[in-house]
């Protein structure tokens, strides 16, 4: 299972100044390439760097380690004998994410002592160390990999890695990574970070009320990983801000579809769509996102004036199917009825006035099962019912084949209603039951 866990904590982290006593004199904050430090290293060996392997399966698990994929990167860690001198960096950056760092470290120190002018080796290190908030030590692997190795692209990316993870930095820490990309366009562990730069830029954007630079860059950020749900599930936000709901619920269904938890955050989604349908005058799609963000768990008290408009929405199904009925067309009223129910499931009348439709259309099966539910919800909410549903239910009993239990519905009532409204009704269908002569 692909694991959430971002390559580097995300900002606000820490502040250098306290590292060594400065902020843009730290070495890890300096210039990427300024004169001095091209002078410099021209005084340095030049990198000796072991041979990047390109047997897919290799590729493969880098790929897993970089986007968190735990369970596939165990399952292609057999793909590390092929990797030659980069196995060990490899283990490394997987026991890192697996939480055992002290192994991790103990990797590449091994790693250093074979290679000690291997840039990938410091950067390794360094980018540990970052996802570790161990950020002082990050920076002096860059370091000690900028004096060991001279520039080079490995060390850009660590740069870039751990910039971002500053307040403030993701600027320059971008310009590391795409310098890095730049440099070497095939080189491994880059399109994480670069999704967390753009991901954070586009959240920059978002703050200053720039919607359009941040749908921009949160979409660059998706096509280096098209996986997080930090950013997915961000520009659902955004397409919502621009007013493309559409969009941004096919996102966010998306993400339910696959799994996520974010069934309540799609039906506040669903609500927010409504409101906008019926501002813009398309009242019956208002009522479409209604229904959906009800049908996802929003109460009424959620819902709030949602919720009115779909229960007035659902008396006027409920009169068409009465209408219906009365000119004993049963199959548009029951069209009607099931569609007022989709509206409002709580609606008693809807389910009555249906439970009589699929009686007389031959379900007494469904009909008792309704009148069942209209009988509980009445009796739990203290309500007087307006006809004798005890009666239909144990009618629709007796012509499933069921007369005892119309006998206890009939039974039940009498005794919890010894002077009720429908006493000599109740008291005749018993007595037909009795003699074997209901009607």
């Amino acid at each position: 299972m692909r694991a959430l866990r971002l390559l580097v904590p995300t900002l606000p982290l820490f502040v250098l100044a306290c590292a060594e006593g400065g902020t843009d004199t730290h070495v890890g904050a300096a210039p990427l390439a300024t004169p001095a430090a091209r002078a410099e290293s021209e005084r340095v060996p030049a990198a000796e760097r072991a041979p990047r392997s390109l047997d897919p399966a290799v590729v493969a698990l880098r790929r897993a380690i970089e986007f968190g994929d735990v369970e596939r990167a165990r399952a292609g860690l057999a793909a590390a004998e092929s990797a030659g001198p980069e196995a060990a960096l490899l283990r490394a950056r997987l026991a890192s994410l697996e939480g055992r760092a002290v192994e991790a470290m103990r990797l590449v120190e091994a790693a250093k002592a074979a290679r000690p002018r291997d840039p990938d080796v410091y950067a390794t290190a360094a980018e540990i160390y970052a996802a570790r908030d161990a950020f002082d030590t990050a920076w002096r692997e860059i370091t000690s990999g900028t004096q060991a190795c001279g520039p080079a692209p490995e060390l850009d990316r660590a740069r870039g890695v751990a910039w971002i993870s500053r307040e403030g930095g993701v600027e320059r820490g971008l310009a590391a990574l795409l310098a890095a990309r730049a440099a070497d366009p095939g080189l491994p562990f880059l399109d994480r970070a670069l999704g967390q730069a753009h991901l954070l830029i586009a959240k920059g954007h978002a703050k200053a009320e720039r919607v359009p630079a941040a749908l921009a860059a949160v979409r660059t950020s998706l096509e280096h990983d098209p996986l997080d749900l930090d950013a997915r599930r961000f520009l659902c936000d955004l397409l919502a801000a621009a007013g493309d709901f559409d969009a941004a619920l096919a996102g966010l269904r998306a993400l339910v579809d696959a799994g996520e938890p974010l069934a309540a955050e799609l039906a506040l989604l669903e609500k927010r769509a409504g409101f906008a349908r019926l501002l813009a005058g398309d009242k019956a799609g208002a009522i479409d996102h209604f229904r959906s963000a009800r049908a996802l768990g929003l109460t009424d008290a959620e819902l709030a004036s949602a919720a009115d408009i779909l229960r007035e929405a659902a008396q006027r199904r409920v009169d068409a199917g009465i209408a219906a009925y009365e000119a004993s067309e049963l199959e548009r009223a029951e069209v009607e009825f099931r569609a007022a129910l989709d509206l409002d499931p709580d609606d008693l009348a809807a389910k009555n006035h249906l439970a009589t439709v699929r009686f007389r259309r031959g379900d007494p099966a469904e009909a008792a099962r309704l009148w069942r539910i209209v009988l509980e919800i009445a009796a739990k909410e203290g309500l007087e019912l307006p006809e004798p549903v005890h009666v239909n239910l144990a009618q629709a009993e007796i012509r499933r084949g069921e007369p005892a239990a119309a006998r206890r519905v009939l039974e039940d009532y009498l005794r919890a209603s010894p002077q009720g409204e429908w006493v000599g009704v109740t008291r005749t269908v018993l007595a037909q039951l009795e003699t074997g002569t209901p009607r």
